[in-house]
């Protein structure tokens, strides 16, 4: 396996070889077990230019290397390989499929169904209770969440998934070894002993910007489906459902408020063909997997809103004196009944006046 470690890793450290080429050779030579006992020869037949088969030849092996060979020796972590046996084959069937990914956890969940669910990192509190919710219920069913450990929606299916005694995945824009965001340590280490932990990143990469595309595309790539859980008209979040969608995966939307600025991207999704979900039995009812232990609990439904609540945009403030003239009472009586709303969570006291938040 060191052998084949190597020859991995210093073909990919040439200039210009990327996935693709190693996938070519995959392809060409029947499995890459027989990389590290190509000829120069057999490598140039391969289609390989002479500068690349030089310097791959040449390549010194590094204290990265060496890293990566202490990593596989830790317990509860390794390495998975696009030719182990154990890698999902959903993502294996991707062109851009990562060459290998680092694990923390127990690689054992990805035998079970995946479903990926997604969302605004600063969600409604509707939202939040509905993604928990639904996640606890498909856990409960037999499925396994994957999420990406960011705030809000993520943070919440995580947390349902775990709540319902299932298991969930979590798919890091950073190293595995890597908290991200650092608030989210507790839960991280509850992943971690319950479930797993993802990342093709190598040992201690901190996160950037730029790994984040890649990171969502190995969240929809492992899944047979991707929910949506609001999300604005420029959040990332359709990002991973476009991605999902060129994958061939099915995407869902849970609906919202037309008036909310945060469910604009789901209502988009609905109007462009993603499927409206209600609860977990919509997703199972979906993927045929009603065959699944049904969901335990009944699925938490959006309460009716109160009257005053409607009274407020999602997008800016109501003043207590506009407030005051659309509902005729007093600003006293008004006051009390917008101090127990915002603690029940449907409002905000912001400057200028108060924001509906579902």
């Amino acid at each position: 396996m060191d052998e084949l470690l190597s020859a991995w890793w210093r073909l990919r450290q040439v200039r210009g070889v990327g996935a693709t080429t190693l996938y070519q050779l995959r392809d060409l030579l029947g499995s890459l077990d027989a990389l590290p006992a190509c000829s120069t020869s057999d490598l140039l037949a391969l289609g390989l230019k002479p500068a690349v088969v030089q310097q791959f030849q040449q390549q010194p092996l590094t204290a990265a290397f060496d890293a990566l060979l202490e990593w596989q020796k830790t317990p509860g972590q390794g390495l998975l390989t696009c030719d182990d046996p154990c890698y999902p084959p959903a993502l294996a069937s991707l062109t851009d499929a990562p060459l290998w990914l680092y694990w923390r956890g127990n690689p054992v969940v990805l035998q079970q169904p995946l479903v990926a669910m997604v969302g605004s990192r600063n969600p409604t509190p509707y939202a939040r209770d509905w993604a928990r919710q639904c996640a606890a219920d498909l856990a409960r069913a037999g499925v396994c969440v994957v999420s990406g450990l960011a705030l809000g929606i993520d943070g919440a299916a995580h947390q349902g998934a775990l709540e319902g005694a299932g298991s969930t995945i979590a798919v890091l824009g950073c190293g595995a070894d890597v908290v991200y965001p650092k608030r989210h340590r507790p839960l991280y280490e509850q992943i971690y002993q319950r479930g797993l932990i993802l990342s093709e990143l190598p040992e201690g990469t901190q996160p950037q910007a730029s790994f984040f595309p890649g990171r969502n595309r190995i969240v929809s790539g492992l899944c047979g489906a991707v929910i949506v859980v609001e999300a604005a008209t420029k959040s990332g979040s359709l990002i991973t459902a476009r991605l999902a969608a060129q994958q061939g995966r099915d995407v869902m939307a849970l609906p919202g408020a037309v008036t909310n600025p945060l469910a604009a991207g789901c209502h988009q999704l609905i109007r462009d063909g993603a499927l409206l979900v209600r609860d977990a039995t919509d997703v199972l009812q979906e993927l045929d997997m009603l065959c699944l232990t049904p969901p335990a609990s009944e699925p938490a439904l959006q309460p009716s809103v109160p009257p005053l609540v409607t009274e407020l945009d999602f997008a800016s403030t109501t003043s207590l004196d506009v407030l005051a003239i659309r509902t005729g009472e007093s600003v006293s009586s008004l006051m009390a009944s917008l101090l127990e709303l915002e603690l029940e969570g449907w409002l905000v006291q912001e400057p200028g006046g108060y924001r509906r938040l579902r």
